[in-house]
């Protein structure tokens, strides 16, 4: 049976294949318009992974999509009718868009298919990140966290989960609207000076240069009780408002005014004095660090909440706070749990795949997930025919964006021996090379994870510097992530003995052991911490092999690992789109599977 999942129409647009209870694809849509956060339908992604598996429509069984329309909007026109006069902007823009085609969906999607209403489901948004976070993990049995902005009703849900029996899974605990963990910290984020449900990552970052002196004042908004429940106290926020209305004036009576979005922070994570701090710089971190305090005590709250009502040992988590790190980590050490398991996309766009497997498990068996590695592949012959072209090569010279060193020529090998590759690009690394590698099928999820990656060595600050400037025109607060070779992560971190651990997808964060934060500090936030990716020779073979060529230089097989995208856009799917970005920015060498091009400067040693 072929199932496609569906999610579209509030943050990530992404679709999925499913067969026979195995998920063969997932993919955003913006990896393919080049639109951040596209929630249009995932047309071209459906597409693409429908070309990958050489599946046609005819071939489609059941489509799934991820959420109840109908209840989504009934607690839209509810909450926007008890504001009343206040909420009819609000009321009006809803019907706008739900009566024209939201509410609609089903039929859309029968028509789209060509499929009978009877093969069109609709499953609860909660219920799909359950089964996302759930028959995705190695778990026979567990309990299951699901924390988000909002679903239709729910914003968090506690859940037990089973492979085995009749019942696949069972609700035990809900948290209906206002009472939103994710929407809070959205607020706060807005209120930071950010874009909210977009730049809550800025929000954990800047945390790290604060002091949890808020703690008290937050607790009175987002309340976690002794039970292990919470409760918000929705005076504070406008939840149905835009980025500047998500906040009330009784937010800004507690903590002062708004961060102005036009203000750059001074923090620079790579520096060891910060300088240039004003007094209002340093409140926002430290309402920041006060949130990210609280987040992680109500979290723990719930999560030992399930451990008692449960009695599980195992614990997945999913919904959009699952993204972040720091509140996972404390998870991961403190929950009680014997494992955790975050889906490497834990999000709505994962939900895709959550909502197909939701109804793979009501006719057979579900297979977990043991690799991100779920997106498309065109390999790189698909560039071939644009090379082929008379003075291809000369064209990539001279298109860098301002500011970006210029190249004299752009010099073209191909490999036939994956360690040779890895040695060469090893050595070209410790060097102080800027190398994009770029190989098989894109991640699911966030996270460069080793095929659509920007690499870095992390001794090397001029290095991370100017791939800060000339790449990712990267805001200097936020950190870089590690990757890493299994067989080292000993020497770096002291991981707890949890039977699971969410640190193979960049998940969690641990403190760098002091003898090694000179030759890691380019990925080193200002609290000693690090983001990695712990890869085993059966993760990523390729990477692997890279990573312990890097070791074989340096003496630690890490490397500073960061998505292969510039400011603003989605990372990097398509390899014409890597070129491009190879050919315009800082980046001196780009790996497309087997084939190596690497720009040529003035000066250089030939």
């Amino acid at each position: 049976m072929n199932i496609v999942g569906l999610s579209f129409d509030f943050h990530d647009g992404s679709a999925a294949l499913v067969s026979d209870g195995e998920l063969l694809g997932v993919a955003a849509e913006e990896r393919f318009t080049l639109q951040k956060h596209d929630s249009n339908y995932p047309a071209q992604a459906l597409s693409a992974l429908m070309r990958q598996h050489s599946l046609d429509q005819s071939q489609i069984d059941q489509v799934v999509y991820y959420e109840r329309p109908s209840t989504k909007y009934s607690r839209i026109l509810s909450t926007s009718l008890s504001q009343f006069p206040s909420g009819i902007r609000n009321f009006i823009s809803a019907n706008k868009s739900w009566l024209k085609e939201k509410l609609w969906v089903r039929s859309s999607l029968s028509a789209r298919f060509n499929l009978p209403l009877s093969k069109i489901h609709l499953m609860e948004h909660h219920h799909s990140h359950i089964a996302q976070a759930f028959f995705a993990s190695p778990f026979e049995s567990a309990a299951v966290l699901i924390v988000d902005g909002i679903g239709e009703w729910d914003c968090t849900t506690l859940a037990t989960a089973s492979r085995n029996g009749p019942e696949k899974y069972k609700v035990i605990e809900q948290f209906q609207y206002p009472h939103s963990i994710g929407l809070v910290y959205a607020a706060f984020t807005a209120y930071l000076g950010f874009k909210p449900n977009s730049a809550e990552a800025s929000t954990m970052a800047l945390a790290a240069f604060g002091r949890p002196i808020y703690t008290e004042r937050i607790k009175g908004i987002l309340n976690p009780r002794q039970d292990g429940s919470y409760h918000v106290d929705a005076s504070y926020f406008n939840f149905e408002g835009n980025a500047n209305e998500i906040f009330t004036s009784r937010l800004v009576e507690v903590f002062g005014p708004p961060r102005d979005i036009r203000i750059p922070y001074p923090f620079d994570s790579l520096a060891e004095q910060q300088e240039n701090v004003s007094a209002d710089d340093q409140r926002c971190a430290d309402i920041a660090a006060s949130l990210q305090e609280v987040l992680a005590e109500v979290l723990l709250g719930l999560a030992r909440l399930l451990r008692a009502q449960t009695g599980q040992q195992n614990l997945c988590f999913a919904g959009g706070v699952a993204l972040n790190c720091l509140a996972n980590s404390r998870l991961a050490r403190e929950s009680g749990f014997d494992g955790l398991f975050i889906p490497p996309d834990p999000g709505d766009g994962g939900a895709a795949y959550g909502t197909a497997f939701l109804y793979a498990a009501e006719h057979g068996p579900v297979r977990p997930i043991t690799h991100p590695y779920l997106g498309c592949s065109w390999g790189s012959d698909v560039v071939r025919p644009l090379l082929a072209a008379d003075g291809a090569m000369d064209f990539l010279v001279g298109r860098q964006n301002p500011g970006v060193r210029a190249a004299e020529s752009i010099r073209r090998s191909e490999y036939h021996d994956e360690d040779a590759l890895a040695a060469d690009i090893a050595e070209m690394l410790c060097s102080g090379a800027i190398v994009a590698w770029v190989q098989g099928r894109f991640e699911l999820g966030p996270r460069a994870l080793g095929n659509r990656s920007l690499l870095v060595d992390p001794s090397n600050l001029a290095a991370v510097r100017r791939m800060s400037h000339q790449v990712k025109s990267h805001v200097h607060f936020r950190p870089y992530a590690l990757s890493l070779a299994a067989e080292d992560a000993d020497k770096i971190f002291q991981l707890p003995g949890n039977s699971v651990l969410p640190i193979k997808w960049m998940q969690t964060i641990w403190e760098v052991d002091q003898r090694c934060y000179d030759s890691l500090r380019g990925a080193i936030h200002v609290d000693g911490t690090t983001r990695p990716q712990i890869c085993a020779r059966e993760d990523n073979p390729r990477y692997w092999k890279l990573l312990t060529a890097i070791g074989r230089h340096s003496g630690l097989a890490a490397i500073l690992n960061t998505s292969l995208n510039e400011r603003s856009f989605p990372m990097v799917g398509h390899p014409h789109l890597a070129l491009a970005m190879f050919a315009r920015t800082g980046i001196d060498v780009l790996v497309l599977d087997n084939m190596v091009f690497r720009k040529a400067y003035s000066g250089d040693r030939q």
